[in-house]
């Protein structure tokens, strides 16, 4: 009869609790939990990048960059790196460019539609313009970005991807005035030392 009683409480004790029973939700290697939206439109696919860069999380990024991807450098970009050859920027560099800058950085603080300046979403494709900025923290300090950009997104299957980043030009920052780069620099920079 004890033994019987023992078990009873033992037994309700884990159907109460529920710990042993239930399932976890998934954590990064770093073990935080980070949230990315479903792949089902263009905007959720630019929060996901978003959500990527500001956990640096190299995989939630690799996720939504197509196999075909090309980035596109602006013209200040291209004129400080001549060397890099910008025409084979691929899904493979752009992925070994996040790893590398992702490792490399304390944190990133993202917004890759601070300002809209145009979209287009019909059918399978998307064409959404906007003003990004991208806060880099890093030991001497924090290095700002903020560039007008074009992304492009196609509906591969029943999710949609990143196709190309296209850089068109650095904007400047609108609290202090002071003309900021892209994030091209950072991709020529890689480049330049070797990267990809």
């Amino acid at each position: 009869m004890r033994r019987l009683t023992a078990a009873g409480m033992v037994l309700a004790w884990v159907c109460a609790g529920g710990c042993l029973f239930t399932p976890r939700v998934a954590e990064s290697p770093a073990g935080q939990v980070i949230d990315y939206l479903p792949q089902a439109n263009p905007i959720n696919v630019l929060e996901n990048l978003q959500t990527a860069m500001n956990n640096t999380d190299a995989a939630g990024y690799d996720r939504m960059i197509a196999e075909d991807f090309t980035y596109v450098p602006d013209p200040d970009t291209e004129s400080s790196y001549p060397g890099v050859d910008w025409s084979t920027w691929n899904r493979e560099k752009e992925i070994a460019f996040i790893t590398d800058f992702f490792n490399n950085v304390q944190g990133i603080q993202a917004n890759l539609r601070e300002v809209a300046v145009f979209t287009d979403w019909s059918g399978t494709e998307a064409e959404l313009r906007y003003i990004y900025r991208v806060d880099v923290q890093e030991s001497g300090g924090v290095v700002p970005y903020r560039a007008s950009v074009t992304f492009n997104l196609r509906l591969d299957g029943t999710y949609w991807v990143l196709t190309r980043w296209l850089d068109e030009q650095g904007e400047q920052d609108p609290d202090t005035g002071a003309q900021l780069p892209s994030l091209g620099q950072r991709r020529g920079a890689f480049a330049s030392a070797g990267g990809g």
